[in-house]
């Protein structure tokens, strides 16, 4: 098997960027996050989820994007799979949503791209 040691990076002048409403977190604790996913998993069973790393050039160096959710930690930008979806499908549909333009104004000025 062979594997590539080479890695794009681009630049952040290569995209617009906007802002988004701050997702807060679901759980006040850990405990309760813990919680959640018990009962969650007992609705639904075992789920699939995936995440992406994306790589942006900045100041020269390379740097990864992490997402902030709430006040309290950084995550990689990705999220569960709907049952029987597709892992690029799925992969795309959630960096679509996180990372998407959600007002008009951005919307329209990337289809212009």
């Amino acid at each position: 098997m062979v594997t590539s040691s080479a890695v794009n990076t681009y630049p952040l002048s290569s995209y617009t960027f906007g802002t988004k409403e701050p997702k807060m977190e679901k759980d006040t604790s850990v405990a309760d996050r813990l919680a959640r996913m018990k009962v969650n998993y007992m609705k639904e069973g075992m789920r699939t989820s995936v995440e992406a790393i994306l790589l942006v050039q900045e100041h020269n160096h390379p740097h990864i994007l992490l997402l902030q959710i709430g006040n309290t930690f950084c995550k990689l930008p990705g999220g569960r799979l709907k049952p029987g979806e597709n892992e690029i499908e799925g992969l795309k549909r959630k960096l679509n949503s996180k990372l998407g333009a959600n007002s008009p104004t951005l919307q329209a000025g990337l289809a212009d791209r």
